[in-house]
């Protein structure tokens, strides 16, 4: 099936904001880095009552464990806990990754599809 515009959205803002958070993380920018902590986190419930209402308890139980890891990822950049940025932000980037081998299906015309 294909994604939602708003889906799409939503995919493209989490990688743009992956993109900024790991140029963040590197400067030690506390305050961009929980401010993409912020943004991944409001992605993240978006993007589980997408699965909600798709019924599709792996992706729900994925999307709850990366706004899980976004709120960490915003309360150690705001303690600037370097090692709690590291360890929240390798939960983010696990669970885009594991939810994307799962649930995403890339066409031969270089589009995706949810499988």
């Amino acid at each position: 099936e294909k994604p939602t515009a708003e889906f799409q959205t939503l995919m493209k803002s989490n990688g743009a904001t992956n993109g900024a958070l790991r140029m963040h993380i590197m400067a030690k920018d506390y305050d961009g880095v929980a401010a993409d902590a912020a943004t991944l986190k409001g992605n993240f419930a978006k993007m589980e009552a997408f699965w909600t209402a798709q019924k599709v308890e792996d992706a729900i139980a994925i999307t709850k464990a990366g706004a899980k890891g976004a709120a960490d990822l915003e309360t150690a950049a705001k303690a600037k806990n370097d090692d709690g940025i590291a360890a929240a932000n390798k939960t983010v980037a696990g669970t885009c990754g594991g939810c994307h081998m799962a649930h995403r299906e890339q066409l031969p015309d270089k589009t995706f599809e949810i499988k």
